[in-house]
């Protein structure tokens, strides 16, 4: 199991791609209709990210199903009423020397989501 630190590492460095504009939402349908459903807008998203403490940790580092090559970290939060599944990833971005940070889900949660460290 993940440690409370290593989460804050992963949030803390997220977080600072965030603040920094190197980020980029996944261009899924999902998501877009995620926003719709949730009544949020693409700011309000981010300051929920932005809020993301180790208390919403749901699982990873795991393997991206995309590319094994890079890691996912997976959180929920709530909307309102709604439970939001978040899958997050940061990657190195060599040539220049900086990171990018990716939401790659960000929509209403289609499973329970567990929080091991509550």
């Amino acid at each position: 199991m993940v440690s409370r630190d290593e989460v804050v590492a992963f949030l803390n460095l997220f977080k600072g791609c965030l603040e920094l504009d190197l980020y980029g939402i996944k261009d899924r349908e999902k998501n877009l209709q995620g926003l719709i459903d949730l009544g949020i807008t693409p700011k309000e998203r981010k300051e929920i990210l932005l809020g993301l403490t180790p208390e919403n940790y749901h699982s990873g580092p795991k393997p991206d199903d995309t590319d094994d090559t890079k890691e996912v970290w997976e959180f929920g939060t709530s909307v309102g009423n709604t439970e939001v599944y978040i899958k997050l990833r940061v990657v190195r971005i060599a040539s220049k020397n900086t990171y990018r940070a990716l939401v790659w889900s960000f929509h209403p949660a289609e499973f329970p989501i567990t929080y091991p460290l509550r």
